[in-house]
């Protein structure tokens, strides 16, 4: 906490005190902070910038969730609650390895809902053992609760070495590998993932949710805001271990592991440039993630005719795989090309002579 309160201070300096039009808190488990930790991080923030969120979201888990601790992020100025449901079933939190309960979830959006929070429900499917019934039980009982909104995204098992190393010292992480390979020998396979994300979009769908984002479902009106901002490559300020930026076109990044993060912080603050970021690239992956599509006019204007140029021939190249829908200038996935939308992005790479097929990311 301290390490983060001098962090954000350094940064609303540095930046002049700019406008915060959107405030996201997470990942991990920020409803873990006491009620005066809360309070300091909300003074950091008002001192350090002009603090006038039109949205602002924290993430809790259903088991951390308390009155006191609510009213203390009402009292930031938080006005939307992502709850990592994840499942509401006993079956998909014990295959998650979830510490909470089912019974956990709707007393949570209920006091969410009681001091004034919209609620972003997420849920995981394809986990170890699930079928598609249990998936339509899931996803009957999260519409059941109303939230504005839900991010449904499938179990990815794959983990890499060095992150495994960081996250589990020692032997942890050979435990969490076996783990890994019994879960992913039980998990569907990609047509099973592929049909399990086409029941949510007809679920969800029936249910008056608008699937703006490949991931991603909200009632009118109730779109993530933040999250734009990353899907349309605006400028943002992450701070904290791990935190990503994109200011002024350039990605950068605060070390991860959390005594080392603090220790950069001690020095004066490091933040690790992303040299190899490509924003035109970027932009338009980011772009073809929503349901509006990549619209080339705007793109051009953004960064110049030849880069649209690239684009469009790199897209006309997959003309006929039904994975695009092109209406003049502006280009959408379509419901085959939101499963399959990596080998659409791919062909954005520059150079790039491969083709990676993959279900839902």
């Amino acid at each position: 906490m301290e390490a983060l309160d001098v962090e954000i201070r350094r940064e609303g300096l540095s930046l002049g005190r700019p406008r915060v039009a959107t405030l996201y808190v997470g990942g991990g488990t920020p409803s873990l902070l006491e009620p005066d930790e809360v309070a300091r991080l909300g003074a950091a923030l008002r001192d350090a910038f002009d603090l006038r969120p039109v949205e602002a979201t924290v993430e809790a888990n259903p088991a951390t969730l308390d009155r006191a601790r609510l009213e203390s992020w009402a009292a930031l100025g938080i006005t939307r609650l992502s709850l990592g449901a994840q499942s509401l079933s006993a079956a998909g939190l014990h295959a998650l390895g979830r510490t909470h309960q089912p019974e956990d979830i709707a007393p949570a959006v209920a006091a969410a809902r009681s001091v004034g929070f919209d609620v972003n429900l997420d849920l995981i499917f394809g986990w170890p053992g699930q079928t598609a019934a249990a998936w339509r039980e899931d996803l009957a009982a999260a519409v059941a609760l109303g939230p504005d909104h839900l991010s449904c995204y499938p179990l990815e098992l794959a983990l890499e070495p060095e992150e495994a190393v960081a996250n589990w010292p020692g032997a942890g992480w050979r435990s969490v590998e076996r783990w890994r390979r019994r879960a992913a020998a039980s998990q569907p396979d990609d047509a099973g993932i592929a049909g399990l994300y086409e029941l949510a979009e007809r679920v969800l769908g029936q249910n008056g949710y608008r699937h703006y984002e490949i991931a991603n479902w909200a009632l009118p009106g109730k779109r993530c805001r933040h999250n734009l901002g990353y899907w349309r490559n605006g400028d943002w300020l992450g701070v904290g271990a791990g935190a990503h930026s994109h200011l002024a076109g350039v990605r950068s990044r605060d070390v991860g592991v959390l005594p080392a993060y603090i220790a950069a912080i001690d020095r004066g603050g490091e933040r690790i440039v992303d040299s190899a970021a490509d924003v035109a690239v970027d932009t338009a992956m980011l772009a073809l993630r929503l349901d509006d599509g990549l619209d080339l006019v705007r793109y051009g204007s953004r960064f110049g005719q030849d880069a649209a140029a690239r684009v469009r021939t790199a897209l006309c190249s997959l003309d006929g795989t039904r994975l695009l829908h092109w209406s003049g200038e502006r280009v959408r996935l379509t419901a085959r090309g939101r499963l399959l939308a990596n080998e659409v992005f791919v062909r954005l790479l520059p150079d790039d002579t491969s083709s990676v097929s993959t279900s839902v990311q």
